[in-house]
């Protein structure tokens, strides 16, 4: 073999055992072993929300122991309206006789199944009771939401020489003994012991005239018969704007200033609370009523009370749109009834007595 021959040879085996070193020394590819598919989760089905169903009508009888067009009436036909919008058809039914006692003493003698309710204030519930059996007492009932709180006032005629201020009339009350003439609504009864509250006579020489009601008083005051008269805000209102009436300071139990009239003062304001009239109107149950039923009505009621129309109906009559629950209208009667009612039988004995 040549020279030539043997390296040609040589480089060609050289070549293919470096080549195969080569080759050797590659790190060998990993094997892609597949992912196992994941199993499927079953999504359970969401459930279908259930449309509370609307609750059916319902029927029920609103006794009022006024006559039609006071505001004892309205306020019950007011609330009969946006009742009907809760499911709930209301009818007024009038019942006058006895300050709205014999109207309290019919449906306290009523099933309780007979969907018959009284719209009452603390007179009827309270006062009337206390001053004599009248067939029935507040125990007989359960509260399902007081809602208004009608306005009195005083007021003074046209033309009085203290104007609508208040200091001013007591005042030349004291210095003018015998001379001021009141107007009250009724004599002997609970309007007329708040009067008294607000201007005691055994502090202030005044005489005091029972007349008929309030419509009686405003046409007193406008002719001048009388100098001072206790009469709704309502009833005062227009003739004050008209400058036939002042009107001196309201008897709201529940607020100070009535958007009616928001000018006129509150008696508390002077310091005399118990000269604020205690008489939000509510719904009244007879004991043992569907508690179902009082609920629906209690929480129509609560709604209703929000209501600016309702609240604009109101104040036209100078009645304040007030809710109270069952639980705290519960609590403000029987606070009346231990604390004021106990002094209205005292002033009623004395005044008794006393022969007027």
């Amino acid at each position: 073999m040549n020279h030539r021959k043997f390296l040609t040879l040589f480089f060609a085996v050289f070549f293919i055992v470096a080549l195969v070193a080569m080759v050797g020394c590659e790190e060998p590819e990993e094997e892609v072993v597949p992912e196992e598919p994941e199993e499927a989760v079953e999504e359970e089905p969401e459930e279908e929300e259930v449309a509370e169903e609307p609750e059916e009508d319902i029927s029920i009888d609103i006794i009022v122991g006024f006559g039609a067009g006071g505001s004892n009436d309205l306020t019950a036909r007011y609330l009969a309206d946006y009742l009907s919008e809760h499911g709930i058809i209301a009818s007024v039914v009038n019942m006058p006789g006895g300050m709205s006692t014999e109207a309290a003493y019919h449906v306290a003698g009523q099933d309780p199944e007979s969907n018959m309710f009284f719209w009452g204030h603390t007179g009827p519930l309270l006062f009337e009771p206390a001053a004599g059996d009248r067939g029935y007492t507040i125990d007989d009932f359960e509260p399902v939401a007081v809602l208004a709180a009608p306005t009195f006032c005083i007021g003074a005629r046209p033309g009085a020489p203290w104007g609508d201020d208040f200091d001013a009339m007591v005042e030349y009350i004291q210095e003018n003994p015998g001379e001021v003439t009141f107007g009250g609504q009724g004599e002997g009864n609970v309007r007329h012991y708040a009067v008294e509250q607000i201007l005691p006579p055994d502090e202030l020489d005044y005489t005091f005239v029972g007349l008929e009601g309030g419509a009686d008083v405003a046409m007193n005051l406008q002719g001048e018969h009388v100098d001072v008269g206790h009469l709704s805000l309502a009833a005062a209102s227009p003739l004050v704007a008209d400058g036939e009436l002042w009107a001196v300071v309201n008897t709201n139990p529940l607020v100070e200033r009535v958007d009616l009239m928001p000018e006129v003062p509150n008696v508390s304001e002077y310091g005399i609370p118990e000269g604020q009239e205690p008489h939000p109107i509510g719904l009244w149950a007879i004991q043992g009523t569907d508690p179902a039923l009082i609920e629906r009505l209690t929480n129509a009621i609560k709604e209703i009370a929000d209501d600016p129309g309702l609240q604009e109906s109101y104040k036209e009559m100078g009645v304040v749109a007030h809710y109270l629950g069952p639980d705290d209208a519960w609590e403000f009667y029987m606070n009346v009834q231990e604390n004021v009612v106990p002094d209205y039988m005292e002033w009623l004995e004395a005044y008794t007595a006393g022969g007027n």
